[in-house]
């Protein structure tokens, strides 16, 4: 576990190093370079252990279960614990997180299925004319439609009449 130093650090400087942090994660322009900030800041446990505490909280957030969270990210009972409490407390920022996350992955959702029913629709280029063949079928039909229709009242008129 990170320790702090024992050695006294006045609380007014400890906040102005604080904030410098804060200020430095806001101040980066791309994920590239938050990525290079925090290789910079944290090593590598810390940096395993921050993102383990985050997939934890998305986890608890999604409802699952202490035993799940356990066997996929191999962390202990007292790790989850400790985080459902901060979720419990106050917790705001994980949620802020946990939203905007969702709502990134939820657009990559709709556009991996626009992509996929773009490329299963299957190409039939359009020929010259495709349109009005079809047209002149139906209108063909419906005037052979209509002499049949004609033929047989004339003949049925015809039978009809006493000669």
């Amino acid at each position: 576990m990170t320790k702090l130093s024992r050695k006294y650090l006045n609380s007014d400087k400890l906040g102005q190093y604080v904030n410098n942090l804060w200020s430095g994660f806001t101040l980066m322009d791309t994920k590239e370079d938050i990525r290079l900030l925090f290789r910079d800041l944290f090593t590598h446990t810390e940096y395993k252990m921050l993102a383990k505490r985050l997939e934890i909280a998305r986890r608890l957030l999604e409802g699952q279960r202490y035993d799940e969270i356990i066997k996929h990210l191999n962390v202990t009972e007292r790790t989850i614990a400790n985080i459902s409490n901060i979720l419990a407390d106050k917790g705001d920022g994980f949620r802020k997180v946990y939203a905007k996350l969702q709502a990134i992955e939820k657009k990559q959702r709709e556009k991996e299925g626009r992509r996929i029913a773009r490329l299963s629709q299957t190409f039939k280029p359009e020929l010259p004319g495709s349109k009005v063949l079809p047209e002149v079928i139906i209108e063909t039909v419906k005037l052979i439609d209509k002499k049949i229709g004609r033929h047989q009242k004339h003949k049925s008129a015809i039978k009809n009449l006493d000669f």
